[in-house]
C-alpha cells in the first residue's frame, strides 16, 4: 500500500519501513527508528497519523489507538518539563477524538497539578504515572508515544523518566508502547546501565533507515518538480537520484541548486559534484550528514582514494547497517553517494595524506625520488625525472608550460603543449594513488601545473 505523508501531503513515504512499524505496533511492540540526518526520520513517524494508519495499527478485540506526536526538541532539560510535554500533547491529542470530555477533564487537572508542583521530581513522576494509567482504565484503547528528535532527551535526561516509562509499560501490559527516532543507536547513546531495561524494549524491533530505494527516490523526484512547477527530463531524473544516493536531504538540496542554475530542467544537467559541494546548502547538508556519522568516519575514510588499507570486514558491516556503501557488481564497495564521496574526500580526504603519505619530494643530497615512504627514482624514465625534480624545486607555485619546457628540455619553443601534457599524466599514472584524480600534481587551468605541497 502507498502512503503519504501527513503533514506535507503529496510527498512519498517509505511504504515497507511503515509497514514494519504498523505490524510491531499492531502487536504492541516499541520500536526505535534510527537513521541519519534528514533521511525522512520525522515524515516516517508522522504518517502513523493519517487515521488510515492508524487505523492499521489496531488490535483485535481494542478500539484504535490514541497515537501521540512529540517533538522532544520541545522537552526543555529538566525531567518536569519532559513530563510537562508528555501529557500536554497527550491533552492536545485527545482533543480531536470523540468521547473523551470526560477523560479530559481528569488529564486537565494532573496538568495543572503538575505546573503548580514544586521542585520535587517524585512528585511529577507520580502525576504523570496516575494520569496515563487514568487514560489507560478509562479509554482502554492502546496508547502510542511518538517521541520524535529524542536524541537529546535520552542522552541528558537522568534516568528516572525512562525507567518510569519503562515501569508503565510493563504495568499496562502493551496498553502503553514507545517509539523513537534518533541518528544513532540508543545502546551508542546511552549505555549506563540505569537505563537499560527501557533500551532492552527496542532491542529486536529497531528500524534502521537508508537511503531511499530506486522507486521512492523517483516519487520525491516528481514531488520535488510538482512543488516547483516543473518538469524533469528522465535523463535528470536519474542524474539527481545518481548523486544524492538516494539519500533525500541530498536529494532536494540537489534538486534546489540545480533548479536555480538550469535553464529549465529539461536541459541537461552540467554541474559536477565538485561544484555541487561549494554551494551553501549542498555543502551545509553534507556536513550535517559526515557530523552524525562520527561512528563511521573512519570507516568512508577508508574508501577514499589513496588510502593504505583495505575495507576491513567490521567496517563494511558497520557501513552496511546503515546503507552508507554500495557494491556494484564486481567492483569494490563504494561510499552511496558520489556527491557525499565528493565532499568527504575534498574536506576530510587531506587528512590522510597528511597522516599517512607525504607526497611526491627529491632528497637534494641523493637525488633519489620518493612517494610518501616508496622510492620510484628508477621507475621514471630521465624527463619525467626531470620534470619531478623542476615541480619539487616550485613546491606551491604555478608553472607554466613555458617553465616546464625550458626545466624538462632546456628549451622555451618548440615542445607542444600536447607533449607536456603527455608528459604530465605518465608521471601522474606512477606518483598519484588515481591518477585520473591527481592529488599532487594538479591542473591551474589556463595556465599550466603546481605541486601541491
Amino acid at each position: 500500500m502507498d502512503y503519504t505523508n501527513a503533514a506535507f501531503p503529496g510527498a512519498p513515504v517509505r511504504s515497507s519501513e511503515l509497514d514494519y512499524l504498523v505490524t510491531r505496533l499492531r502487536q504492541g511492540w516499541c520500536c526505535a527508528v534510527v537513521g541519519p540526518s534528514n533521511t525522512g526520520k520525522s515524515f516516517l513517524l508522522k504518517s502513523l497519523l493519517t487515521e488510515e494508519v492508524a487505523h492499521r495499527c489496531s488490535r483485535a478485540d481494542f478500539p484504535a489507538p490514541i497515537i501521540v506526536f512529540i517533538d522532544c526538541l520541545e522537552a526543555g532539560d529538566s525531567e518536569h518539563a519532559f513530563y510537562e510535554l508528555l501529557l500536554r500533547r497527550t491533552i492536545e491529542t485527545l482533543a480531536y477524538h470523540d468521547d473523551t470530555e470526560t477523560i479530559l477533564a481528569a488529564l486537565r487537572e494532573f496538568h495543572r497539578e503538575m505546573l503548580q508542583a514544586g521542585p520535587s521530581e517524585v512528585a511529577i513522576r507520580a502525576l504523570y504515572a496516575s494520569s496515563v494509567r487514568a487514560l489507560a482504565l478509562q479509554l482502554q484503547a492502546p496508547i502510542i508515544l511518538v517521541l520524535d528528535e529524542f536524541y537529546d532527551v535520552f542522552r541528558q535526561l537522568p534516568p528516572w523518566p525512562f525507567r518510569q516509562l519503562r515501569a508503565l509499560y510493563d504495568s499496562l501490559q502493551r496498553q502503553l508502547c514507545f517509539v523513537t527516532a534518533t541518528s544513532h543507536f540508543l545502546e551508542n547513546l546511552r549505555a549506563d546501565a540505569q537505563v537499560y531495561e527501557f533500551r532492552e524494549l527496542f532491542q529486536l524491533h529497531t528500524l534502521v533507515l537508508h537511503p531511499l530505494s530506486a522507486e521512492d527516490a523517483q516519487k520525491l523526484v516528481t514531488y520535488l518538480a510538482e512543488r516547483h512547477g516543473e518538469t524533469v527530463s528522465p535523463e535528470n531524473q536519474q542524474r539527481l537520484i545518481d548523486l544524492s544516493g538516494g539519500h533525500p536531504g541530498l536529494l532536494e538540496r540537489i534538486y534546489g541548486v540545480a533548479s536555480l542554475t538550469q535553464v529549465d530542467m529539461m536541459t541537461p544537467m552540467e554541474i559536477t559534484a565538485a561544484e555541487l559541494i561549494s554551494l551553501p546548502p549542498v555543502q551545509k547538508e553534507c556536513q550535517r550528514l559526515w557530523n552524525e556519522l562520527e561512528a563511521e568516519q573512519d570507516s568512508l575514510l577508508a574508501l577514499l582514494p589513496g588510502h593504505p588499507a583495505a575495507l576491513t570486514a567490521h567496517q563494511e558491516a558497520l557501513l552496511s547497517r546503515k546503507g552508507l556503501i554500495t557494491r556494484p557488481a564486481g567492483q569494490s564497495p563504494q561510499i552511496f553517494s558520489p556527491l557525499l564521496a565528493q565532499f568527504i574526500e575534498t574536506t576530510y580526504g587531506h587528512e590522510i595524506v597528511d597522516e599517512i603519505e607525504t607526497g611526491v619530494r627529491v632528497d637534494a643530497d641523493t637525488g633519489q625520488i620518493f612517494v610518501g615512504d616508496e622510492e620510484i627514482t628508477l621507475k621514471l624514465s630521465e624527463p619525467q625525472r626531470k620534470l619531478v625534480q623542476f615541480l619539487c624545486e616550485r613546491v606551491g607555485v604555478v608553472c607554466s608550460y613555458d617553465d616546464i619546457a625550458v626545466g624538462v628540455w632546456g628549451i622555451g619553443e618548440g615542445v607542444s603543449p600536447g607533449a607536456i601534457y603527455e608528459l604530465v599524466k605518465r608521471v601522474r599514472q606512477k606518483v598519484e594513488p588515481d591518477w585520473k584524480k591527481p592529488r599532487y600534481i594538479v591542473t591551474v587551468p589556463g595556465k599550466g601545473y603546481r605541486l601541491e605541497p
